[in-house]
């Protein structure tokens, strides 16, 4: 007689459930238990045809043989690319990267290890890892779960009470909060220094960094007010368009990168994706605030940050499992489509940027360098 799998005996388990669960049912996983548990001879019925746990095989491969199979369907770009991974030493950020070694002599380890979300989805997580890699900063990763996408293992609740993300570990101190992890970094690695001292604008601006990110927050998770929303928000963004003109651009401090831009960096992002999809408004190749374009167009120029920045598909569906159901207007759909690509708009590989797309591609290297 054939012999079952454990596959066979889901299968039959779930079949069994479709045709025979009473009114007042037991939990799912009670029946399911049950019935394997039936299936395999430990009780829970009659007895008949009971199959016994030696009849059972588990036909799953191991890892072992998974990873040579992966090897062998393996390109030769794609074996390179993982060994860069391992080695730390990768020309350019990645998510999926377990550390960043960049001018560390052989055998040294980095003084910082950063603990950051396993998607690589958190903004917080972001400007903290944009800082280190436009400092070239060598760090290890640990990932851990965003609340809204799974436990968090008692390791590191042991190391951060709180459970937020993300947190560092600096020459053996733990730091807790994103801003209090730059700083810490700009004091102890002064090579590459992203904070003028002693300017003037730098509390300013990141005050209206804060106060642009409230603004974008409750509208986007609001339908109150849309009007007032909305206008309160477009004035913000020419504040933010007047500052960025008022320093010479492109960045906020003029001519050199700063953590200024490190801080609204996240934000912008989410804003640039989020609020066409959401709420009709486009930030990106707009008239009404030229100066934001120019400031996403010089970040998007440096390896540090256009290797870290995610897309507008991805912004607008990661952000409600973390801030809750996001408010649409009836305006929206068409851009919704647009950035979903259920209007065909858009497919792999990606289009060619004419200056007409929604999310701008320039930033992207040419197909035969990616």
């Amino acid at each position: 007689s054939a012999v079952l799998t454990h596959h066979d005996c889901m299968l039959f388990a779930t079949t069994l459930l479709t045709i025979r669960t009473p009114l007042r049912a037991p939990p799912v996983r009670m029946q399911l238990n049950n019935m394997i548990r039936t299936l395999m001879g430990g009780g829970g019925g009659n007895g008949g045809g009971a199959v016994s746990a030696e009849r059972l095989e588990d036909a799953a491969p191991s890892w072992e043989a998974l990873a040579a199979k992966l090897d062998t369907a393996s390109t030769d770009d794609e074996r390179a690319f993982r060994q860069d991974l391992e080695s730390g030493r990768a020309a350019r950020a990645c998510s999926l990267a377990s550390q960043r070694l960049f001018d560390l002599p052989d055998g040294e380890a980095p003084r910082l290890t950063l603990f950051r979300d396993t998607a690589a989805w958190c903004p917080y997580c972001e400007k903290v890892w944009l800082v280190l890699e436009e400092k070239r900063v060598p760090y290890e990763v640990k990932k851990v779960n965003m609340n809204c996408y799974g436990d968090k293992p008692a390791w590191f609740w042991a190391i951060q009470p709180s459970g937020g993300i993300p947190v560092a570990k600096l020459d053996g101190q733990v730091i807790r909060e994103s801003n209090d992890i730059i700083m810490a970094v700009e004091e102890a690695f002064p090579d590459r220094p992203l904070l003028p001292q002693g300017d003037p604008r730098v509390r300013p601006l990141l005050s209206l960094e804060r106060e642009l990110f409230s603004a974008w927050f409750r509208w986007l998770t609001s339908s109150a007010s849309e009007g007032a929303q909305r206008a309160n928000f477009e004035a913000l963004l020419r504040r933010v368009d007047g500052e960025l003109a008022a320093s010479g651009g492109p960045y906020f401090l003029g001519a050199d990168l700063s953590l200024v831009d490190c801080m609204f960096a996240p934000f912008l992002e989410r804003m640039a994706a989020s609020l066409p999809y959401y709420k009709a408004l486009t930030l990106r190749r707009n008239d009404g605030w030229p100066r934001i374009e120019q400031w996403f167009l010089a970040m998007e120029s440096r390896p540090s940050y256009r290797h870290v920045q995610s897309d507008f598909y991805t912004h607008v569906h990661d952000l409600p499992p973390q801030i809750g159901r996001c408010q649409s207007v009836p305006e929206a759909e068409e851009f919704a489509a647009e950035i979903d690509g259920s209007d065909g708009s858009w497919s792999l590989p990606l289009p060619e940027d004419d200056g007409s797309l929604l999310q701008p591609l320039q930033g992207l290297p040419p197909r035969a360098a990616a």
